[in-house]
């Protein structure tokens, strides 16, 4: 009589799982939701980082003119003179921002001295012979062909340009002792709101300086233009030219003879 075969499964051998599909696709699933998460926060962080160094507004500086000699009774001071233009806009991303105001910074660590000066949206900008108010030309142009020729109407050299929705001096003024590497995380909320030719490094070393020299309390000054200032109730007053003289000595550039 045949002997009846018996069975063994070998314990080796894995047995087969239903549910084996459905966990992998879960595992898939995970793992693509993880990658989705780390690579939108890898380009957040980029898009963010991106704002400062920003090439537009460096190559925007190197389009100017640079100063000219002016001639009276005045010397020139030897101290070297930073000069930072702040631009107010409504939306620093945009392809047409419209200037909402305007400013400009003056540091003279070694004199100890800052000002900070208003820049009228009516300053007289001259390109090719023909005449434009700042805010008519900045919102029609922008502000890559507006930045060199606000330096040309001031004469003065640029050093860097700050483009964002509201004021950056106290801003940066926090960042002082800052590593350069956390600038995007501790100041994620200055940093979305502006872009600037500064790197974080910079935007750092700037933040002693403005201490130093009180740069968030300063008070602004007018611009002295030629003529005077325009009433306060002339809604679009005619383009002027800055007075270049009385601005210079203003802000420390020029020192009067005795």
């Amino acid at each position: 009589m045949p002997r009846k075969r018996e069975r063994f499964e070998r314990s080796d051998v894995p047995r087969d799982n239903p549910h084996r599909n459905l966990i992998g696709l879960g595992v898939i699933l995970i793992v693509a939701v993880l990658g989705f998460a780390f690579v939108s926060a890898l380009w957040e962080r980029v898009q963010v980082e991106s704002r400062m160094g920003d090439a537009a507004l460096v190559e925007a500086l190197d389009e100017q003119a640079g100063s000219e000699v002016l001639e009276g009774s005045f010397t020139y001071t030897e101290n070297p003179i930073e000069k930072i233009l702040f631009l107010q806009v409504d939306d620093p991303d945009a392809e047409h921002p419209q200037l909402i105001s305007a400013q400009l910074l003056l540091l003279d660590a070694e004199g100890e001295a800052a000002h900070l000066v208003d820049v009228p949206s009516y300053i007289l900008l001259s390109v090719d012979g023909s005449s434009y108010a700042l805010g008519e030309f900045f919102d029609e142009f922008g502000p890559s062909a507006a930045i060199p020729l606000i330096m040309t109407a001031y004469n003065i050299y640029g050093h860097h340009v700050i483009m964002g929705t509201e004021s950056p001096w106290t801003a940066i003024a926090a960042l002082d002792g800052m590593q350069p590497r956390d600038v995007v995380r501790d100041a994620e909320p200055f940093v979305h709101s502006m872009r600037t030719d500064l790197d974080a490094s910079e935007l750092v070393a700037h933040a002693s300086v403005f201490l130093q020299l009180g740069v968030p309390d300063l008070e602004v000054e007018a611009t002295p233009v030629v003529g005077g200032a325009p009433a306060e109730d002339e809604e679009q007053p005619a383009p002027t030219s800055v007075d270049l003289v009385p601005f210079g000595v203003q802000t420390g550039i020029l020192i009067p003879s005795e």
